[in-house]
């Protein structure tokens, strides 16, 4: 995933949160909203209770590589992916299902 596509700065990330547009299931949590912009801004969170350092970055890793072939259908979209703990020791094609599941859930018709 492009670094253009990135949603970096806390107050942004607290306005999704506090917007309260919320989806999720046993693996993820998506705060969203929509925007004016054209590219899509994501940010990823891993609690700290989720395993070590490289297990956080592992996840991360995977949840941007999914999110990076979903990306061209998000236009417009702003959204905080939580990772949670049931994610963890599942496969890689169990993580897609459920995370394209959430985005298609929220895709802007």
């Amino acid at each position: 995933m492009n670094r253009k596509y990135s949603l970096k700065r806390n107050h942004d990330i607290e306005k999704l949160v506090k917007l309260r547009q919320s989806v999720g299931n046993k693996s993820y949590t998506l705060y969203y909203a929509y925007q004016d912009d054209a590219d899509p801004k994501i940010a990823i969170s891993v609690s700290k209770k989720f395993g070590n350092a490289v297990a956080r970055n592992y996840e991360k890793r995977v949840v941007r590589e999914i999110v990076r072939e979903y990306l061209p259908e998000l236009e417009h979209l702003r959204c905080l992916i939580v990772i949670k703990k049931d994610c963890e020791n599942k496969s890689y094609i169990y993580r897609k299902e459920q995370l394209i599941y959430l985005l298609k859930k929220i895709r802007r018709k």
